[in-house]
């Protein structure tokens, strides 16, 4: 038997009011009372009063992460109904309205800091956590996964909408998120010790709160024993949360099987990592992605593939490779929520269509 490494995921939600078709102000009130089912600590408010947030119990297998995943969404999809509201997956908010900020003095101190990068975070995104024991580990998997990480930005990239129009954008999602000083892909580091001491110091010279504000694709979780990836757009289907879970994962897993195996990493250069992420925030899987590591652009589809291949032996020892090679098979069709949020709005060119097509519903969605 594999032992299986953990996984959970936390999701972030529009929310919409169902009468005006405008972004709600209820994410805190919302987050603030007990749901039938749901745990204290389950949902959580956001920076922003439009948004909230549900993070799973911590899973082992992939299908025991899609049953959490259902059953939390489908008690904050009641709760919201009940209270006139929607809840919206998309990366990004289609439309141009203006939301107040969650009364903390966390997000307000943030808000005076960042200024208009902080106010126009109408973003929504899924971090995927996988238990790793050792934080030596999860420095070698920060370090070692970078030639991927544009590969899973493509897949679960869902964010077109901005400010009323397409942007052209697979995810412009990434490019707000990216203005954060703390984000995008850190540069190496030696140790666990080599990158608490570099990261402190950006909070020591003022330019972050604390630690906590280490916005990176990928990062050690500063309050749990894993690697948290935080490079991936929310989606309305949970199929496609469970499924970036499960690569993940395997990433995690060749990463710290090739650090115990001393092979060496294999490090883009940096001009050239940046131009994947880029590449795969513009296109996601309609056109091609670059491979920072042999500096050349490949159709989506085969550089998803390799990733695959490479990924294979720790996909099929967690059982998880039929489901995610189905699902990313239908991505690559042309199923994704890009060209959902796309053709809605294609119909009629009504925002509101691309917001009904993100909506979260009870079930599969």
């Amino acid at each position: 038997m594999h032992d299986a490494l953990t996984l959970g995921v936390e999701e972030e939600f529009h929310l919409v009011d169902t009468t005006t078709g405008r972004l709600s102000d209820a994410g805190p009130r919302l987050a603030g009372e007990r749901l039938t089912g749901v745990a204290p600590g389950r949902v959580d408010p956001e920076m922003l009063s439009s948004q909230i947030e549900l993070s799973t119990p911590v899973c082992t297998e992939l299908g025991e992460l899609h049953s959490e995943l259902l059953r939390l969404r489908g008690e904050l999809v009641t709760a919201a109904d009940e209270r006139e509201n929607s809840l919206i997956a998309s990366g990004t908010y289609p439309g141009t309205q203006r939301v107040a900020v969650t009364p903390k003095a966390r997000y307000e101190e943030t808000m005076a800091r960042f200024g208009v990068v902080a106010r126009q975070q109408l973003v929504c995104g899924c971090h995927i956590h996988v238990g790793v024991d050792d934080p030596e580990d999860a420095v070698a998997v920060m370090n070692r996964v970078r030639p991927w990480m544009s590969v899973l930005l493509a897949l679960s990239a869902n964010s077109p909408f901005w400010r009323g129009e397409d942007t052209d954008y697979a995810s412009y999602r990434a490019q707000i998120w990216w203005q954060w000083p703390s984000a995008g892909m850190p540069g190496l580091f030696d140790s666990y010790a080599d990158y608490v001491a570099a990261t402190q110091r950006l909070v020591d010279v003022g330019v972050l709160r604390d630690r906590e504000m280490l916005y990176w694709d990928v990062r050690p979780s500063e309050h749990v024993s894993t690697v948290e990836f935080r490079v991936c757009d929310v989606d309305p289907r949970p199929e496609q949360t469970v499924v970036l879970a499960g690569i993940a994962r395997a990433l995690t897993e060749r990463c710290v099987a090739e650090r115990r195996d001393r092979v060496p990493p294999r490090v883009p250069r940096p001009e050239l990592e940046h131009a994947a992420r880029w590449r795969a925030a513009r296109s996601g899987l309609s056109g091609e992605l670059v491979d920072p590591i042999s500096a050349r652009s490949r159709p989506a589809e085969q550089q998803v593939r390799r990733m695959l291949d490479y990924l294979e032996a720790s996909l099929r020892a967690h059982g998880d490779n039929e489901r995610v090679r189905g699902w990313i098979s239908r991505l690559l069709s042309g199923s994704t929520s890009v060209a959902a949020q796309r053709d809605a709005f294609r119909k009629r060119g009504d925002l509101d269509d691309v917001l009904t097509a993100m909506t979260v519903t009870h079930g599969e969605g």
